[in-house]
């Protein structure tokens, strides 16, 4: 059965990708020369990177390098924005069911409720942080966080949409809980898109924007106890602002100290990887020891855990990395398009653009990956296809239903209709 009303499209704020590329590329790539140049030696983190820190890493070179990711992002996005149409998809059909999201929503639930089971019986405790990580308990319960954003703005039906975010609380907790914060960050990013989109108001609340500070000022603080220390000033909330993009950086220093230099090519292992991510943790249990051999590199150390954005395109691409980076500009330029009249591809959308911000620039290309197609992409892609396509054939509906026109089309829909 569906709905009666649609969602409108009409006046929806679609946010330009480049301000969240901007954001994510000066906090990671250009912050760091100058973080080590004058903030280092005031902060005793801070100084703890440069130890690891060849001198000349932050030459010429590297930010010949930040030009050539900053351009070809941008000529593959404007690119792909030109040659993109911003025409409607069957899958948005899903999305204006009642029946339908009501099934995906208890299957969902159910799935929660079986990946927390399995959780407690691998003999993982609830709250204890990082002293049980565990990626296979972590994985699958970050995906459904990332799953439950995406859902809230696919779906139009009010009641759908507060299920699911429910459904993003009990993940939330349990991953904060266990000491993961990052796919919290990225689904509460892509949760306050769809809010804003759907209410534009919002851009002109001095309330919105206190709270966003709060929350921001709140994360500082509590990084600032994680690292023992005690006191609250300035100086100890910028030393954490920075010491995520320094720490990142020390990867790309060590990467080229050990392979002797830039390489002029590479094998893109972290694509392969990529694709055996796609498997479940739950069908395939050793998938993460298979995919770090796929992409181990005695070349690449990460003292302090994630891998600065140089190491990834050097290790795989050479210096034909920016053809990389473009398709990646070319992607966003596709979604941002689309966005504006799809609502399957605006919330694929706005579930990527904290991607583009955050795990771009910090992650190995194998996790973007997983987490941008398979995540955000194919996962939803089946469902809304599922929707459309079993749960198509609407009853009693009006001869006057204003999206009549559109159910037509979409059971009427051919391959082609998809592709566009």
């Amino acid at each position: 059965m569906i709905r009666r009303g649609v969602a409108s499209n009409a006046g929806a704020w679609i946010p330009s990708a480049i301000p969240f590329f901007l954001l994510g590329f000066t906090y990671y790539l250009v912050s760091p020369p100058f973080v080590y140049r004058f903030l280092s030696e005031d902060s005793d983190l801070l100084d703890a990177a440069t130890r690891f820190f060849d001198p000349a890493y932050f030459d010429g070179i590297y930010f010949l390098d930040l030009a050539a990711i900053l351009v070809s992002f941008l000529f593959g996005y404007f690119l792909a924005r030109t040659l993109t149409k911003d025409k409607r998809s069957m899958v948005d059909y899903g999305s204006l069911q009642t029946i339908g999201p009501s099934i995906v929503a208890v299957s969902f639930g159910a799935l929660i409720l079986l990946f927390v089971v399995t959780a407690r019986s691998s003999g993982a405790s609830f709250f204890t942080g990082y002293s049980t990580y565990n990626i296979l308990v972590l994985g699958p319960l970050s995906t459904c966080a990332f799953l439950s954003a995406w859902f809230v703005n696919y779906f139009s039906r009010k009641q759908i949409r507060l299920l699911f975010l429910s459904f993003f609380l009990i993940c939330s907790v349990l991953l904060l809980g266990w000491g993961s914060r990052m796919f919290f960050v990225l689904s509460l990013m892509a949760l306050m898109l769809g809010l804003v989109s759907r209410n534009k108001k919002l851009m002109k609340s001095v309330s919105f924007y206190s709270s966003v500070v709060v929350l921001v000022v709140f994360m500082m603080v509590v990084g600032i106890v994680r690292q023992g220390g005690t006191e609250f000033g300035a100086d100890s909330l910028i030393a954490v602002l920075f010491a995520e993009p320094l720490f990142t950086s020390v990867s790309g220093s060590l990467y080229l100290e050990h392979s002797g230099g830039r390489p002029t090519s590479g094998v893109p292992h972290d694509l392969l990887a990529a694709i055996i991510h796609f498997i479940p943790s739950i069908v395939f249990p050793g998938k993460i020891e298979l995919i770090n051999a796929v992409t181990f590199d005695d070349n690449i150390e990460s003292p302090f855990g994630a891998k600065a954005l140089l190491v990834s395109l050097y290790t795989n691409f050479g210096m034909f990395y920016p053809v990389f980076t473009a398709s990646i500009g070319a992607y966003y330029g596709f979604l941002s398009k689309k966005a504006k009249n799809s609502l399957f591809y605006r919330a694929t959308y706005f579930s990527a653009l904290p991607v583009l911000t955050f795990l771009f620039f910090r992650e190995g290309i194998s996790t973007v990956i997983k987490v941008l197609l398979f995540n955000g992409l194919l996962v939803p892609l089946f469902i809304a296809l599922i929707l459309a396509w079993l749960l198509r054939r609407p009853t009693g509906t009006r001869e006057s239903d204003p999206t009549r026109d559109f159910r037509e089309s979409v059971v009427q829909g051919s391959s082609a209709s998809l592709a566009t």
